[in-house]
């Protein structure tokens, strides 16, 4: 199992949970994209309503050939995150065509809750359409994290510039 404790509650940085059903493609590529995209300003974790044991080949293929692989991502239990020894969210991002039946409906005060609507990665089809499928919802993700990274950036700066 994969420790999730607070990595240092001095730091500014913002934790993001990103949610689907299992934890093996959709989640776990974004996890991988906001270490890459926004490392400086956010945390990035991933969970699953209902886990799987590995996570998907072909995903961690793509992971691979975009040089964000990570040994330490691991599918693993959105509860985890409800633990009182795990790190405060200050975001809960869901993925999917909708949220994720089960999902929980009660977290820490202050979570704010956000849905993507985003390609499925589990199309049905023969492999190389499923690897099509795959590069397309990490091609969504990437643009929208790139995008959730610069609005934070751009209301830092803000902030910033006011209280100067």
């Amino acid at each position: 199992m994969t420790d999730i404790k607070d990595e240092g509650a001095a730091s500014k940085r913002y934790n993001v949970l990103f949610l689907c059903d299992d934890n093996t493609a959709s989640s776990i590529m974004a996890e991988a994209i906001l270490r890459r995209w926004g490392a400086d300003d956010f945390r990035a974790y991933s969970g699953g309503i209902k886990p799987a044991r590995e996570l998907d080949p072909q995903a961690s293929e793509i992971l691979q050939a975009q040089k964000i692989w990570r040994s330490d991502l691991a599918s693993k239990n959105c509860t985890q995150f409800l633990a009182a020894e795990a790190p405060p969210l200050d975001f809960v991002i869901s993925l999917g065509e909708r949220p994720p039946s089960g999902m929980p409906v009660t977290w820490p005060s202050g979570t704010k809750l956000i849905h993507w609507r985003i390609t499925e990665p589990t199309a049905p089809g023969n492999s190389r359409q499923r690897a099509d499928t795959l590069r397309r919802t990490f091609l969504e993700l990437e643009n929208r994290i790139k995008l959730f990274v610069l609005v934070y950036q751009r209301k830092a700066m803000k902030t910033a510039a006011t209280a100067a």
